[in-house]
């Protein structure tokens, strides 16, 4: 099961890096949010688990096409401060068998489907504590149904776009995310919303 995920999510890595390299991921300055904003207007807010937090650093959106699959996956991404490495980020990765549209929910347990009938959920939330730890939300261990093939953890992932431009991204999100390496330990996001640079 972790070897299938990481499969998996290793092509919305792959696209984030895409993504990074499109936006330069240069040194930011000023802004709110710990230092680390870029002073575009571009964020990410939400609570994590009920304190209000806002990572505008680095905030970039990207739709992609993979042929072979025929499916699109969508990333998004904002950190804290880009320049800390992998610590206080979030990343989304989501697919879909048609092009990603605004007002279109993509939530758990819902799933696209590669061509060779493997599921993927349709959205994963990935968040990197101050620690660098690793958390991530639960579709991946759910049926399409929501039953989970692991008790006591919730599929909760949701993400609506609201606006869907060449230039930016925005919606909301929201999710229950395990820690990759023990799922007793959780933080929840709630009331997500961003606005962020599409750069591709």
């Amino acid at each position: 099961m972790k070897l299938v995920h990481v499969k998996r999510s290793a092509w919305g890595i792959a696209l984030l890096s895409g993504l990074c390299m499109g936006s330069g991921c240069k040194k930011s300055t000023g802004g709110s949010g710990g230092g680390g904003g870029n002073g575009s207007g571009y964020y990410m807010k939400f609570k994590l688990d009920g304190v209000q937090t806002e990572y505008d650093s680095e905030p970039i959106a990207g739709i992609s096409y993979n042929s072979s699959e025929r499916l699109y996956s969508l990333v998004i991404a904002a950190y804290k401060d880009v320049n800390a490495g992998i610590k206080n980020e979030v990343t989304i990765i989501g697919y879909s068998k048609t092009t990603f549209a605004a007002n279109v929910p993509y939530n758990d347990p819902a799933k696209a489907v590669e061509n060779n009938g493997s599921p993927l959920p349709a959205m994963t939330v990935f968040y990197n504590d101050p620690d660098a730890n690793g958390f991530l939300t639960a579709g991946e261990f759910a049926d399409a149904a929501g039953n989970m093939l692991i008790p006591g953890m919730i599929a909760n992932a949701k993400l609506t776009i609201t606006e869907l431009a060449t230039g930016y991204v925005k919606g909301s999100f929201s999710g229950t995310t395990y820690k990759a390496s023990d799922f007793s330990k959780t933080h929840a996001i709630t009331e997500g919303t961003f606005y962020l640079q599409r750069t591709q």
